[in-house]
């Protein structure tokens, strides 16, 4: 880990251009939302499987050339110098790719907001990216989901459990537990859970 990699000021692109209804001081970020609102995790995370997103296998893929200009999305592991407990999830942006001095240990970004940053590998839990094989044309998006889709662990139990069987022990186990009836169906009316029901491809986050 390089300790002066966390300290240096990331300032704002100036040339950043944001939606015209954007207030700075009332503008709470996705990354924020995903990591305070399950529900809210859930959907974004339908979203981004139906947009062609993917969690990479080997995470050190990033430092892959091919990777140059690609979009990303990542969780950390609970070992930064950040404090964010393990899980924590962050926007990315676009991968510029390792440094010449970088030793394969890290990589620059550029986040949505045009600020670059390092991010160490040693730091990662999760990357995620965009098929960029997936062609759109006009609103028509020709997509082929074929990643195992990943779902947090259950904290607590409620009365309204959803379930899905387990590759390994053929048993209907809970994979999320709703806070009531409604909430349990809108989970399993999900692009996620139907992918997961109807394929088997389907495995909790580590």
């Amino acid at each position: 880990m390089n300790p002066n990699l966390q300290k240096y000021e990331r300032k704002e692109d100036i040339n950043t251009i944001h939606r015209p209804d954007f207030i700075r001081n009332r503008y709470i970020s996705i990354q924020d939302r995903v990591n305070s609102d399950p529900e809210f995790e859930d959907k974004y995370l339908d979203k981004l499987i139906s947009e062609g997103w993917y969690k990479l296998l080997d995470n050190r893929s990033i430092l892959s050339d091919d990777m140059k200009g690609r979009h990303f999305k990542y969780r950390l592991n609970g070992k930064s110098l950040s404090g964010a407990k393990k899980g924590t999830f962050r926007s990315g942006g676009i991968i510029i790719g390792p440094t010449d001095d970088s030793n394969g240990k890290y990589i620059m970004y550029k986040a949505y907001n045009g600020r670059l940053f390092p991010l160490q590998l040693s730091d990662i839990l999760e990357i995620y990216t965009k098929d960029p094989s997936i062609k759109i044309s006009g609103s028509k998006k020709e997509i082929a989901i074929s990643k195992t889709v990943l779902f947090n662990r259950p904290g607590g139990t409620t009365n309204f459990p959803v379930y899905l069987t387990s590759e390994l022990s053929g048993e209907m186990i809970p994979i999320y537990y709703a806070r009531d009836n409604y909430s349990k169906e809108r989970f399993e009316a999900s692009k996620k859970y139907q992918y997961a029901l109807k394929t088997g491809d389907w495995n909790f986050s580590t």
